[in-house]
């Protein structure tokens, strides 16, 4: 609100709200959609998600690079900015998996034994509690949900093919992983402060067409896993109250 503010204030020109939103949906290219299970439904109410096939991993263009760098956000590659991007855009963190290293087309989220051992992407070998949430595949834990990735799942030069992950993880849980491993992560922070459930299908599309726009490829349907719906809050107020707080 202050930067609209300041904004309005030294602009003359008239100025509204773009939507970064389209009405198209991603569109079935006949890419085959991966299989999502949740066994924990309480840490992960939501797990939406989508296989991007043929995408060329590169660096970004000078506006996205130039977009990040504004915000403190270093240039990693086209698709990990733009995960970084449109966190930034929306508040929905995203997480881009490398599709070739996620075993039987199938993404479980669970929770694994005390001590289970797992190596993060920055090199760490780290030591799993009981109530860490994980993204897993049919054999193997991939990401500590919500939180960060792991080393052998993240995107690389060598990529073609991603599987892209928009969620909702429980704010609690996150945050008791994130203290305890001492990783405090843009998309923990999110998390942790709870963000909107109902958005993870929308903001999911966004990423993808922006992948296609800049990184080419070709989509699968939404896989969208959502057992208990959450009821739509409803908030009350007088217009004049309205007009006193948005001046």
């Amino acid at each position: 609100a202050k930067d609209v503010c300041a904004y309005l204030s030294y602009h003359e020109a008239p100025a509204t709200a773009v939507s970064p939103f389209t009405k198209t949906a991603v569109k079935d290219a006949g890419v085959k959609p991966f299989k999502v299970v949740i066994e924990d439904q309480k840490a992960c109410a939501r797990y939406s998600g989508l296989v991007i096939e043929g995408v060329q991993v590169k660096d970004s263009p000078s506006w996205l690079k130039n977009r990040l760098q504004t915000i403190g956000v270093r240039s990693i590659n086209n698709i990990v900015d733009i995960t970084n991007y449109i966190l930034h855009e929306t508040g929905q963190p995203l997480h881009a998996f490398d599709a070739q290293q996620i075993e039987g087309a199938t993404v479980v989220v669970k929770k694994y034994p005390a001590d289970t051992l797992f190596v993060t992407l920055d090199g760490t070998e780290r030591k799993l509690a009981a109530n860490d949430l994980m993204i897993s595949d049919t054999q193997k834990p991939l990401c500590i949900a919500g939180v960060f990735g792991g080393l052998k799942s993240g995107v690389s030069e060598d990529t073609k093919n991603i599987f892209l992950e928009s969620a909702w993880f429980e704010n609690v849980h996150v945050r008791k992983t994130s203290l305890h491993h001492g990783l405090r992560t843009d998309a923990a922070t999110r998390f942790e402060k709870g963000v909107d459930i109902a958005g993870t299908v929308n903001v999911l599309e966004r990423a993808a067409q922006l992948i296609q726009e800049l990184a080419g490829g070709k989509c699968s349907e939404v896989v969208d896993v959502y057992p208990s719906p959450a009821t739509k809050k409803t908030v009350v107020l007088t217009y004049a109250y309205l007009k006193k707080l948005s001046g």
